[in-house]
């Protein structure tokens, strides 16, 4: 296999984009944060984060090979998720040595960098992988598990505080945990299941569409992404962003959250489901722009 023909098959199986776009989750959090760090901070956390995801991302397709290798194709519907190829792994274009060999040097690139930025950095990346773990072992279990992916992400967001400070502040904490963890499970979550509910149906795996129909999990997925926005208006109300950081805010939920949960609404099917589920994923680094512009002006 050629070396680009290679660096394609892993970014596939790290869903690189995916992987950069989840940075922002915890650079947001790091510039809200109280104080003012040295800029190397944000850098390693920058380039730790994108290690963390890139590592768990590719653990879930490890731990899933299993149930990947019987699905009998992938959509041919445009997702953020495929560039690179879905499921390398499972396809046979990468061999389980190398998986785990990815997998492995990512997540221990990760502790030594979270490491320098304090101990419950590295303790939150090791309960993310333990949540993925569980969430990959509950496939076919419960659609609970939307729960366990909406806790694990918003960790990651703590991971961003953290990293600054270690002031522990329930309330911005707990407005960081609804925020991520409910536009997770609304904005990525549910409709990429909504996108695959045939084939998770016949594979048995149970999911929020699978079990309670495509327009109910669709109504859930725009409840959350409403409690999602709510709760990231009132953090950056909270941080003090100013009425201009506010409008821009608003703005940018227009386009990454209020349109999505429209469009699941009014056609909870596969290209709809894929439809919301790209726009929602370029909602962090949105805010995470506004954040940048209204935070330093």
């Amino acid at each position: 296999m050629a070396v680009r023909e290679r660096l394609v098959t892993f970014y596939g199986f790290s869903r690189g984009t995916q992987a950069l776009l989840s940075v922002a989750q915890p650079l947001t959090v790091a510039l809200l944060a109280p104080g003012h760090p040295p800029v190397w901070r944000f850098v390693v956390l920058a380039v730790a984060s994108l290690a963390a995801f890139a590592s768990v991302i590719a653990l879930n397709d490890l731990l899933d090979t299993g149930l990947d290798r019987q699905r009998r194709g992938e959509l041919d519907l445009p997702d953020i998720e495929s560039a690179g190829g879905r499921h390398p792994l499972a396809q046979g274009r990468l061999s389980l040595r190398a998986g785990v060999t990815w997998v492995a040097a990512l997540g221990l690139l990760t502790v030594v960098l979270l490491a320098l930025l304090g101990r419950v950095c590295v303790v939150l990346f090791f309960v993310a992988a333990v949540l993925e773990v569980a969430y990959c072992l509950l496939a076919t279990a419960t659609c609970g598990k939307t729960v366990v992916s909406g806790i694990m992400v918003a960790g990651g967001g703590w991971v961003g505080w953290f990293a600054m400070t270690g002031e522990f502040d329930p309330l911005r904490l707990g407005l960081v945990a609804l925020w991520l963890a409910a536009w997770e499970i609304g904005g990525r979550n549910i409709p990429n299941d909504l996108a695959d509910v045939d084939e998770d149906a016949r594979l048995g795996i149970r999911t929020v569409p699978v079990v309670f129909g495509a327009r109910t999990a669709a109504a859930v997925a725009a409840a959350a992404l409403t409690v999602a926005a709510a709760a990231v208006l009132a953090l950056l109300c909270y941080a003090e962003v100013g009425p201009l950081g506010i409008v821009g805010a608003v703005l940018a939920l227009g386009y990454t959250v209020f349109v999505p949960a429209r469009r699941l609404l009014r056609r909870p099917d596969a290209a709809g489901a894929l439809a919301a589920f790209n726009r929602a994923s370029f909602h962090p680094p949105v805010i995470l722009l506004v954040t940048v512009v209204f935070t330093s002006a």
